[in-house]
């Protein structure tokens, strides 16, 4: 599924509407770049389908309000975008390619009269060529749904050649699984470099807004999550279900730690042998980027109370979790849980701060 007609034209649409839906304060970028990049084997078994690079070309279109309403969402100017990419993992018979549509959010982390430092994230739909067959593709134990979810970060040099024009450097995290869909979900992690050109067709220059110093803040919460997974593929997807409860210290204008207890119901373990219940428990502790309503935390936990089938190598895991504040303290998110390089799950996540 190559960069088609159909790609370019689904792309053109959410730009087109990203457009439609823009202020007067407002500027536009457009971007094409290449990437070169290596596959993470993180199994020994997965070494020798590992040995090859992925090249890929994403296209993209950003916008970026300058307006003091939205510079407060993250206290920060940010690109919100879309993303239409096509990567080739140079193994056509085995791994195939992943052509993926995201969004993206990227703050300005610093900026001067040319250089910009961005930090982008984003979220998608990804649809593999290949992916695993007991009988005609086994060594593929990446991927096994045809349709998966990509998950990404990328740290975003921009240099201004002219006004309109920008070389752009980055360095790209991709994550592609099916979020335990189906078995095997091994997913891959595959980092890249990237080299492209932004064209902003509208100029724009950047007002100076102040944040409201709030390094002493210190927040609670409460999360309720959930998905569906599957951990065998003789019984489809289950439900997975849990709550957090949580708090956080912010320590200077981005940062703040913070830690928490989880308890969770897992009943695509409960129906494998020798697994009595899905109860997991853990405590954990975690690290917080805060811009304004927009919090992306990294939990690392441990496990107090787990399935024998964890033992004995799973003793910790982490929790990647990107939300947004609405109105009336309630936050709406999205969290990838993971043992190492290995993805186990996508959640939804509903909770309330206070």
């Amino acid at each position: 599924m190559p960069l088609n007609r159909y790609n370019v034209t689904v792309f053109l649409l959410f730009a087109s509407y990203l457009s439609l839906n823009a202020q007067q304060e407002t500027g536009f970028r457009y971007g094409v770049e290449m990437q070169y990049g290596f596959i993470i084997p993180h199994a020994s078994d997965l070494v020798a389908v590992s040995q090859s690079n992925p090249t890929g070309v994403n296209l993209s279109y950003d916008h970026i309000r300058l307006d003091k309403s939205n510079w407060d969402i993250c206290n920060c100017f940010h690109y919100l975008g879309v993303n239409l990419s096509h990567y080739s993992f140079n193994n056509s018979e085995v791994l195939g390619s992943a052509t993926s549509l995201s969004g993206s959010f990227e703050p300005i982390l610093w900026k001067s009269n040319r250089l910009q430092l961005g930090l982008r994230s984003g979220f998608g739909v990804s649809y593999l060529s290949k992916v695993f067959d007991e009988e005609t593709n086994p060594s593929n134990s990446f991927f096994s749904s045809p349709i998966s979810f990509l998950l990404l970060v990328s740290p975003r040099f921009q240099w201004h050649l002219r006004e309109e024009l920008a070389v752009a450097l980055a360095i790209h995290y991709n994550h592609i699984s099916n979020g335990g869909q189906k078995q095997p979900n091994r997913g891959m992690n595959f980092p890249t470099l990237g080299l492209g050109i932004n064209y902003s067709p509208k100029q724009y220059n950047f007002p100076k807004h102040t944040a409201e110093k709030t390094y002493n803040m210190r927040r609670y919460y409460l999360e309720a999550f959930g998905t569906l997974r599957s951990d065998s593929p003789r019984d489809g997807r289950q439900p997975l279900i849990g709550f957090t409860i949580g708090a956080f210290q912010k320590i200077n204008a981005i940062q703040g730690l913070g830690a928490g207890f989880e308890s969770q119901w897992d009943n695509s373990l409960k129906v494998l042998p020798d697994v009595p219940n899905g109860f997991i428990h853990a405590p954990f502790i975690a690290h917080h980027f805060l811009f304004g309503k927009v919090d992306f935390s990294q939990r690392m936990g441990v496990y107090v109370k787990k399935p024998k089938i964890y033992e004995p190598d799973r003793l910790f895991y982490q929790r990647y979790v990107l939300s947004y504040l609405l109105k009336n303290s309630i936050k709406l998110g999205v969290a990838l849980k993971a043992h190492g390089h290995v993805a186990e799950n996508i959640e939804v996540r509903l909770g309330y701060q206070f």
